[in-house]
């Protein structure tokens, strides 16, 4: 997909004349003419609408909207899905919500979200998946297709399940839908993606792999600047997530959950005094708040708002 470039000198007198016309008519307006519209919005400011996430202390943190676009970016491995899985989870007890994953077979995500479900940490009873499989009629939609796509199918993809009553919808991944590196085409599939949002009234979350690595590889906690691509990614998106798995520490679990060896003194610390995964908001169009959302593993595959937190088993009933 792609759009010509305008050259505003290639305008004649009476075409000016035309535009100046329509946008005076339509689109300049003084404050006063939208007074209703300020209203509404001071008395229903966009930092504290919307949906929360399903971590209590992150309600007056960062919120995700309607209209708008987010991005989740992340280094491969570092469990974006996992997480996007527990969000949209999340939400389903709350509306609709459509998942795109061009990187895994549908069963397989939908694997992820019932022992997300579960909460216990073991394998869901047969009953179990028959309850969750019930529940996800009218209230979780995914695409069932694993590989690329072209840029006009993901759009189209978001419309259908729009139209299925789907207020919040997840493509994963931005590398599959077809833009091959070409960075121009990356912006225009991105800013079709905002005006999406807007027209179709829902919230689109794009997952994004690419990270630069520094130095410390995988150990360097990403900021906002190491997103790889056109630089108009981040300036289109409303919210920025950056998700980073702390590899160390798992390795640390790992070995204590593989070898009859006690932990040394300095993995026993760290074990103790760090997180898991960090989800680090390093962009918010509406509301003051970046920084780092510490969270812990669960057994479940859920990640927990701190250290010895109860996961939380879906509710059939909602």
């Amino acid at each position: 997909m792609s759009f010509e470039k305008v050259d505003v000198t290639e305008f004649t007198n009476a075409e000016l004349q035309e535009a100046m016309s329509v946008a005076s008519s339509q689109r300049i307006s003084s404050f006063e003419d939208i007074g209703e519209r300020v209203h509404h919005r001071i008395e229903n400011p966009r930092s504290t609408s919307g949906f929360m996430l399903p971590w209590s202390k992150c309600a007056d943190l960062v919120r995700i909207r309607k209209k708008e676009l987010s991005l989740v970016a992340g280094l491969a491995g570092h469990r974006k899905t996992t997480l996007v899985s527990q969000l949209l989870l999340y939400l389903s007890q709350q509306t609709k919500v459509g998942l795109a994953s061009f990187e895994m077979d549908l069963e397989d995500v939908a694997e992820i979200m019932i022992w997300q479900a579960a909460a216990s940490g073991s394998a869901p009873s047969k009953q179990f998946v028959n309850h969750f499989l019930e529940y996800t009629k009218g209230k979780i939609y995914g695409f069932d297709y694993r590989g690329t796509v072209a840029p006009l199918m993901a759009l189209g993809i978001i419309r259908a399940m729009a139209e299925k009553g789907c207020e919040v919808i997840c493509l994963d991944s931005l590398m599959m839908c077809g833009i091959n590196n070409d960075l121009d085409a990356e912006r225009e599939f991105v800013s079709a993606l905002t005006g999406l949002a807007r027209s179709l009234d829902v919230h689109v979350m794009l997952v994004h792999h690419a990270l630069e690595k520094k130095n410390d590889g995988e150990a360097q906690i990403p900021q906002r600047q190491t997103i790889r691509g056109n630089g108009a990614i981040v300036d289109l998106c409303s919210t920025v997530f950056l998700v980073w798995l702390n590899k160390k520490k798992m390795e640390i679990m790992q070995k204590q959950d593989n070898y009859p060896e006690p932990l040394d003194e300095k993995e026993a610390e760290y074990l103790e005094t760090h997180c898991c995964q960090k989800l680090i908001v390093a962009k918010q169009r509406y509301h003051p708040f970046e920084g780092s959302i510490n969270l812990w593993s669960h057994p479940s595959r859920q990640m927990l708002s701190h250290k010895g937190a109860e996961s939380v088993c879906l509710d059939f009933n909602k």
